[in-house]
């Protein structure tokens, strides 16, 4: 309780304060007061320094009149006049004013010299500053009450009348060029505040604008934000009607909108205000749509639109629109600002189109890295071609994929897989320039159709492939300057066609590839070297003694009954040392070669022949009985007598083989032991003269 009585008197001090300090900023700013303690000093100083006839009176009249001012100025807000009542109240204090200036003229001077009449000057011009009406009044009144003690001494009449023209005159001049410079003041001050306004508006607007851009760059033109943005520019710019529109040229949706019941949802560019945007892709400001034979109304009350379109480098995105009730809504000032919204959510738009397609980049460029760990797996050659297929297919989102490589023996280019529907394809050789891979391995260049008509590929489609118009691209599989191959890829949606992205990882692609495909090839010479003899390029003895233990191995699992036949021819070249040492060892390696042609022309596809040592060949005949192998080794023997081989000294040179042959009975295991048995006849053939064929 003390804590509160020690309060409540603090608070009526804080009260009185307040009230004491808001009545001296009243009396410190009322024009009349003013002119009243201006009047009083005035006078009593030209008193003080003259030798008034009543100094007492003079004091009591500025005590009284500066009283009745400052009465006056307090009491006036009290009393809430009427406009008349309020200029009947200053015609009073101005005629106060009078009285007193006149009050101290007759008291100072004399009828020839009265030095306060000049007081009359200020009182003019401050009621010129108040109005011509005021001016004129208090202006009649001052040149009256100067002029009548005129008339009173007609000794002095010529002196005091030209005092008193001067005197009117000066009031005039000042009356006029007060009011001439209040009105301009006035002029002055309203523009002032027209351009306070404007300069306000088009602050909320920048304040505005910044806060769009604020938002969309805090999380980007998503639906949500797009509300936002057209809910910003209703609210703090007093926009009737706000839309956004987002498409490209040839359509534009509503993306978000604020105050309409009814929409318009798309736009095809054919009709409207947006639709002409859409055309131009500039800015259309229409300051009377009843005027403007391409409006379009969604809302019956709109006077006036402002349509912005959204470009990003060029490109139309999107449409900002706004429309109002009332003509004088929308001026320059909006057309500005609607720029400068649309700038900013063009730029939101590319920024995310750019984060969208780096996005899409990462994704692509994060399966093409799987892609090349899946074809770098394997140096299987059907297993790779398939897994190049499907796993291209995957990175680019592709209908078909085909792989063409090039076949080594014959230098033809074949369709060796196939992902997809269009599996006709698979077998088909293809002719440099005919068809997608065919343009691509003629021309060693990436090849892009999105309109590719697949009936101009007759060999395709003869063989029941597609006829469609597909969305296509090729690209050749280059490496060290060869062409091994090539890509194929189709789209059946023509919509879709190959963008920029998927352009740039083709060539990526065909390089994994191509890397690839040559490793298999490498791969596959590699292993062939293992195995084959490198002077006549049979199997090499590693080769069949693998062979060997694979098919004793499979002759183990069955039964003695269900084996088949097999039989052995070991051919060794009679005395080949001494041929070597007498025409030398290069054309000893010619005979041998010979000698191998034979052998690879003869013996069939599933027969095993190899080099066995030296000058020694060995032949595992599938199926075959103990004749059949004499008579192929006889044919042979005799084909190799006939055969010439050019000398180093140009002659020609012949040479001579024996054989010794052997067959697997169905309850034998082992060829080491039929091996073993035509080594014999091959013994027995040399110890009867050689150059026979003798089965063991």
């Amino acid at each position: 309780m003390s804590t509160l009585r020690l309060a409540m008197p603090d608070a009526r001090s804080r009260h009185r304060g307040w009230l004491a300090n808001r009545t001296m900023r009243r009396l410190a700013v009322d024009p009349l007061l003013l002119l009243a303690v201006g009047l009083v000093a005035g006078t009593l100083l030209v008193a003080a320094t003259g030798d008034p006839r009543d100094m007492s009176v003079l004091v009591a009249d500025s005590v009284l009149f500066l009283a009745a001012q400052t009465l006056a100025a307090l009491s006036a807000p009290y009393l809430r006049p009427t406009v008349i009542q309020r200029t009947l109240i200053k015609s009073a204090r101005f005629a106060l004013a009078i009285m007193y200036v006149a009050v101290a003229t007759g008291l100072i001077g004399d009828p020839t010299f009265r030095p306060t009449g000049a007081l009359f000057i200020p009182i003019v011009a401050l009621a010129a500053a108040m109005g011509t009406r005021q001016a004129v009044m208090v202006g009649a009144a001052v040149i009256a009450i100067y002029i009548l003690p005129v008339y009173a001494t007609p000794e002095h009449l010529m002196l005091n009348t030209q005092r008193a023209i001067a005197l009117a005159a000066t009031a005039i001049l000042i009356s006029v060029g007060t009011r001439r410079t209040v009105s301009a003041l006035t002029v002055t001050v309203r523009r002032l505040g027209t351009a306070l306004a404007h300069d306000r508006r088009r602050s909320r607007q920048v304040a505005a604008v910044e806060s769009v851009g604020r938002l969309l760059a805090a999380t980007g033109p998503e639906p949500e934000t797009l509300d936002r943005v057209v809910s910003l520019l209703r609210e703090d710019l007093g926009y009737d009607f706000v839309s956004l529109y987002l498409g490209t040229s040839s359509r534009m949706r509503l993306a978000a909108q604020r105050g309409y019941e009814t929409t318009i949802d798309e736009f095809d560019g054919t009709q409207g205000v947006l639709g002409r945007v859409m055309r131009t892709r500039t800015i259309a400001f229409v300051a009377d749509v009843g005027a403007d034979p391409d409006y379009l109304s969604a809302a019956g009350i709109v006077r006036a639109e402002i349509s912005a379109p959204l470009l990003v480098a060029g490109e139309l995105v999107g449409i900002v629109n706004v429309e109002a009730r009332a003509t004088a809504e929308l001026d320059q000032s909006d057309v500005e600002t609607m720029s400068l919204v649309a700038e900013r959510l063009a730029s939101a738009l590319a920024l995310a189109r750019e984060r969208e397609r780096l996005a899409t980049r990462m994704e692509l460029f994060q399966r093409l890295t799987a892609f090349a760990v899946t074809v770098n797996g394997t140096l299987d050659p059907e297993m790779l071609e398939q897994e190049i297929v499907e796993g291209v297919r995957r990175v680019l989102f592709a209908s078909t994929v085909a792989l063409t490589i090039l076949e080594r023996t014959t230098s033809r280019y074949v369709i060796r897989a196939v992902a997809g529907p269009d599996r006709a394809y698979l077998g088909l050789e293809v002719e440099p320039g005919v068809g997608l891979a065919g343009r691509a391995l003629r021309d060693r260049a990436l090849v892009v159709d999105d309109r590719y008509d697949a009936s101009t590929n007759a060999a395709a489609v003869a063989a029941g492939a597609t006829r469609d118009i597909l969305a296509g691209a090729a690209v050749p599989l280059i490496r060290d300057d060869v062409v091994v191959g090539a890509l194929t890829l189709v789209r059946r949606d023509l919509e879709r066609p190959f963008s920029p992205d998927d352009l740039e990882a083709l060539p990526i692609l065909a390089g994994l590839v191509a890397l690839a495909v040559t490793n298999t090839f490498l791969h596959a010479e590699v292993t062939e070297m293992s195995v084959r003899d490198s002077l006549t390029g049979l199997f090499n003895r590693r080769f069949l003694d693998a062979t060997l233990a694979r098919l004793e191995a499979a002759r183990t699992r069955h039964e003695s009954g269900d084996r088949t036949r097999a039989a052995v021819v070991i051919f060794d070249l009679d005395e080949f040392g001494e041929f070597n040492k007498q025409h030398g060892h290069q054309t000893g390696d010619a005979v041998l070669r010979g000698f191998a042609d034979i052998l690879r022309r003869r013996f069939r596809g599933s027969d095993v022949v190899a080099r066995y040592g030296g000058e020694e060949f060995v032949a595992i005949l599938d199926g075959a009985s103990i004749d059949q192998a004499r008579a192929v080794a006889e044919e042979i023997r005799t084909s190799f007598a006939l055969l010439r081989i050019t000398g180093l000294d140009g002659a020609p040179l012949s040479a001579t083989v024996s054989a010794g042959c052997a067959a697997m009975g169905s309850d034998e295991e082992h060829f080491a032991d039929i091996l073993a048995k035509a080594d014999v006849g091959l013994a027995m053939a040399k110890r009867a003269g050689r150059n026979r064929v003798i089965a063991a």
